[in-house]
């Protein structure tokens, strides 16, 4: 297949963070020696990857824009003003009680950080509970401050419509750092491992920095984390990683949102063992809309999930689909998995979660064909 190295950076943007790798990320690497999209990082505190290659640790100074009074959108207050000042930037836990009280289904939305994108929540019907960005472990830290980092600036920009979602990874991250992006105003976090672990990094796991955040006291802090149901690849069994997110769960996490999904029994089977496991956070469904066939071959690789043979077969039966009928059976597809997952357990699927590369014309189309159920 023919994927570009900027094509391989963008499903790096797409889902949520990385898998450990033997090195850091490199996109001139072959195709199948990356795993992106994963954040159930590794499966115990005994196993820890080695990186390969030495790694420079990122010392820089991470600190805030200095405080002004006027509002960011009028471009003279800083980023971090502006995350400070709105309501929508504390009130994930509020949002989490609106969508597991209510009868009805919501949905969240993935975006990929770029300052030259335009969000225009209006065209979305009704509106995401949450946006998310993703974390990008070899981009993020090379900024002198976080609030010049893309994902921020574009999270200044959503704040004031809809609630914010950071990603955070443990990726060569020091104390120093983590306590600096929280105090900028970045409370709901989702937290991820990264890449890869260096020799040295203060966190190694995104338990430890689970744990970290909980030692902070802070009670309006909302922590994510993720969830595997075809089974993580480097873990021995589904039994093995519903026990280590257990683990982390007990630490304080407030949801689980799981990897990109292509049927609903293996959702279905992964809440069961979630829930015998005595894990009781809601556990929302994550949906990737394929653009191409191209597209969803890509990061079927790059995550390396592994739905069951007749899904994987379905899936690759759509490979020499023209443009608009790829497009259709996918809207078909995913509109039936979201009604199967609501008809199977209205009580447990109260929000879906969509990777929506920043498509938000298929999501569009998506969403009218669900729309009874909101």
């Amino acid at each position: 297949m023919r994927t570009s190295a900027r094509s391989l950076r963008h499903c790096q943007l797409l889902l949520m963070g990385s898998f450990p790798s033997s090195k850091p990320y490199d996109t001139r690497d072959h195709l199948d020696s990356l795993v992106v999209g994963g954040y159930l990082d590794g499966h115990s505190r005994e196993a820890t990857t080695r990186s390969t290659t030495s790694i420079t640790m990122h010392q820089l100074t991470v600190e805030s824009d200095p405080p002004n009074s006027i509002e960011y959108a009028k471009g003279r207050a800083s980023p971090a003003e502006a995350m400070h000042s709105h309501e929508n930037s504390r009130n994930l836990k509020q949002v989490i009680q609106q969508w597991t009280s209510s009868e009805r289904l919501s949905y969240s939305i993935e975006l990929i950080p770029k300052e030259d994108f335009v969000l225009d929540l209006s065209r979305l019907n009704p509106q995401p509970m949450f946006c998310s960005l993703p974390w990008i472990s070899d981009n993020n830290l090379q900024y002198q401050r976080f609030v010049d980092t893309p994902m921020l600036k574009m999270t200044a920009k959503i704040v004031p419509h809809c609630s914010v979602m950071n990603h955070i990874s443990c990726y060569n991250i020091t104390e120093t750092q983590v306590d600096k992006f929280v105090e900028m105003g970045n409370w709901n976090l989702f937290v991820i491992r990264g890449d890869t672990v260096g020799e040295n990094q203060r966190f190694k796991h995104s338990s430890d920095l689970v744990e970290y955040l909980r030692s902070k006291n802070n009670p309006e802090m909302t922590i994510a984390t993720g969830g595997y149901p075809y089974v993580h690849p480097e873990s021995p069994s589904l039994d093995y990683d519903v026990k280590y997110l257990k683990q982390k769960v007990d630490l304080g996490v407030d949801f689980v949102l799981t990897q990109t999904l292509y049927d609903a029994a293996s959702y279905l089977q992964y809440v069961d063992e979630c829930r015998r496991a005595g894990i009781t956070v809601p556990i929302v469904p994550g949906i990737f809309l394929p653009g191409s066939y191209d597209q969803l071959e890509t990061v079927l690789n790059l995550t390396r999930v592994n739905p069951p043979a007749d899904v994987l077969a379905m899936l690759h039966s759509h490979a020499l689909d023209e443009p608009d009928v790829f497009e259709a059976f996918v809207v078909k597809h995913f509109v039936e998995l979201v009604r199967t997952l609501r008809q199977e357990r209205p009580d447990e699927v109260k929000l879906v979660h969509f990777f929506t590369f920043n498509r938000l014309g298929l999501l569009r189309k998506v969403l009218d064909k669900i729309a009874d159920l909101f």
